[in-house]
């Protein structure tokens, strides 16, 4: 079945609008038209199956058959710290971070990092960002949509954090790998509200800033012998974060409905 993102005031009762854009999708490329049926999810963690019924002002209005209950949703939630990459790259993190299952993405600017972004740039990135976030989640049948937030500086990042668990990857980190610290910190990790993952740009970390992240009760680690571009740190960390902790890996659950009253 076709799946599309509506916005929650567009739908109304048993009544949902979908956007021109999404309206000339279905009518012209899928053709699909009156009494046929495609599901619809509003980011905030409800899914719909509904039936289409015509075409108005441009815009697909359908009617809601029943409620999909369905969630894709991982147990742990954890959040990337993301250093802002230069090219696609940041597109095709925040692609597969949200296809992986993370909660919130937060990019920040560091020492190193290559890319320099004004205001009005950066408004315009953390909007771009977050429709690709959107349409990650209508490939993946996620239902809650993760936020992207402004990008700041690191040591913005570590006041939103304020104390919350957090790892940072250090490619100069001997003492711990991820997946032993992990393994030591497992119990009082899964009884943690969120964990945060913080990933360098290009250039990595400075000292200082690994020495800043630390006085604030960030743990480091290590991602093995080899040097990884800062988007296949992301993605193997984020990884072996939701197989340890969470359901990476883990069985499908079946898909439960109920028709709408």
């Amino acid at each position: 079945m076709h799946r599309f993102y509506v916005c929650p005031q567009d739908i109304s009762d048993r009544q949902v609008r979908l956007d021109q854009e999404q309206s000339r999708h279905i009518d012209r490329v899928l053709r699909l038209g009156p009494g046929d049926s495609v599901s619809i999810f509003d980011g905030l963690g409800r899914e719909y199956e509904i039936r289409l019924q015509g075409l108005h002002n441009g815009r697909i209005e359908g009617e809601i058959i029943r409620m999909l209950a369905h969630s894709a949703e991982p147990s742990l939630r954890l959040s990337l710290v993301q250093g802002i990459a230069k090219g696609d790259k940041m597109d095709f993190i925040m692609q597969k971070a949200v296809e992986l299952g993370v909660a919130a993405i937060y990019p920040f600017f560091s020492q190193h990092a290559v890319v320099k972004l004004d205001q009005e740039k950066a408004a315009k990135k953390q909007k771009r960002w977050q429709a690709i976030a959107r349409e990650a989640c209508k490939q993946c049948r996620r239902n809650h949509i993760p936020s992207v937030h402004q990008p700041g500086s690191l040591p913005l990042m570590l006041e939103i954090i304020n104390g919350k668990p957090a790892i940072m990857l250090y490619e100069n980190e001997t003492r711990h790998g991820l997946k032993e610290l992990l393994t030591e910190k497992r119990p009082s990790l899964l009884c943690e509200p969120e964990l945060f993952l913080i990933i360098g740009p290009e250039g990595g970390f400075a000292l200082s800033e690994v020495e800043m992240a630390r006085s604030r009760g960030v743990m480091t680690a290590g991602l093995g012998p080899r040097i990884l571009r800062t988007e296949t740190a992301s993605l193997a960390a984020l990884s072996i974060i939701l197989y340890e902790l969470a359901d990476l890996g883990a069985g499908e659950d079946n898909i439960d409905s109920h028709e709408v009253k």
